[in-house]
């Protein structure tokens, strides 16, 4: 039996890209499935949203909600989704293919699997900044991984499936809404790394047997030169990405693995030091030189970062 799939395309101040994209997620050969619209561009109606679009079909709802980040509106997406299974999409992204949905949910033909990563290529201007892995082996046991300190892994773009995968990424996902909600949906206190807060806490409600999957067919384009959005991906500000990764390890990494924080705090205190710099320093400018400015500059914002955040909670 076809699952039935709610497709949500999350979308911030960038009517213009979606015409194209819902004309494609409706193109899908999927045979069971309706695509939610959720958009959070202040003042625009959903007037405004159809006649932008242009399409009429009655496969497709949409959905308006303040703009509070994206998890918010993933969270949004969920409560919404009349699908057992919710597959998103974001506005800067392009399906490749009619198969894509097919492709992305058909591993959840199996009961124990929870939700499906597909595959990501990177396409734009900021294409050159996406961390990479040349080796082909590494990629594979590190992709859509955890760091030893609960650090996200990445590198969705191996031609390898792969079962076991320990997180999904915002966006060319597809995930049961059960699980959604036995993780208890995601913390929408945090900006970038907002994925994690259900996936750190759906890992000790799994039952055994139940894993994610990561299925290559299911490729999808990144564009990191669309403009609008929440532009997230392209922060430059060194303290609110140093402040990012404090409260992503104190508040998210801490409440679920307290002992990788504060038990092993001689260890974790200069790795977090490490990869706040490294932070800092990921949308410098590619002369050497601004590099290691922005990653000491990182490094000398941390401390104070991990204490603010330490003594507070979050909002």
């Amino acid at each position: 039996m076809d699952l039935f799939v709610t497709v949500v395309l999350r979308s911030y101040n960038r009517l213009g890209e979606l015409r194209a994209l819902v004309q494609n997620v409706l193109g899908q050969d999927h045979p069971h499935f309706e695509v939610l619209i959720v958009d959070s561009t202040p003042g625009v109606t959903e007037e405004d949203i159809r006649r932008a679009i242009g399409v009429t079909d009655d496969r497709l709802r949409v959905v308006q909600t303040p703009a509070r980040g994206c998890a918010a509106a993933a969270n949004v997406g969920m409560r919404h989704a009349l699908g057992d299974v919710v597959a998103s999409v974001d506005d800067d992204d392009v399906p490749v293919g009619s198969g894509w949905l097919s492709a992305l949910t058909a591993p959840l033909a199996d009961p124990l699997c929870l939700g499906v990563n597909g595959r990501m290529d990177y396409v734009g201007e900021g294409e050159a900044r996406v961390p990479r892995v040349r080796s082909g082996w590494l990629r594979d046991r590190w992709m859509l991984s955890y760091g030893p300190f609960k650090k996200p892994r990445v590198f969705p773009g191996s031609p390898n499936p792969k079962r076991g995968i320990a997180w999904l990424t915002g966006g060319n996902a597809a995930l049961r809404r059960e699980a959604w909600a036995r993780g208890g949906g995601w913390d929408e206190f945090i900006g970038y790394h907002n994925e994690h807060s259900l996936f750190l806490r759906l890992a000790h409600r799994m039952k055994p047997g139940e894993y994610l999957a990561y299925a290559p067919e299911a490729r999808m384009l990144i564009r990191r030169d669309v403009a609008g959005g929440l532009e997230h991906r392209t922060v430059i500000d060194p303290q609110e990405r140093v402040d990012t990764v404090a409260k992503y390890y104190l508040w998210l990494v801490a409440r679920e693995y307290p002992l990788r924080v504060w038990g092993l705090l001689p260890v974790f205190f200069p790795y977090y030091l490490l990869d706040a710099g490294i932070h800092a320093a990921e949308q410098a400018e590619h002369s050497r030189a601004d590099l290691v400015r922005q990653f000491v500059k990182g490094v000398k914002l941390a401390p104070g970062a991990f204490l603010r955040h330490a003594l507070r909670s979050p909002e």
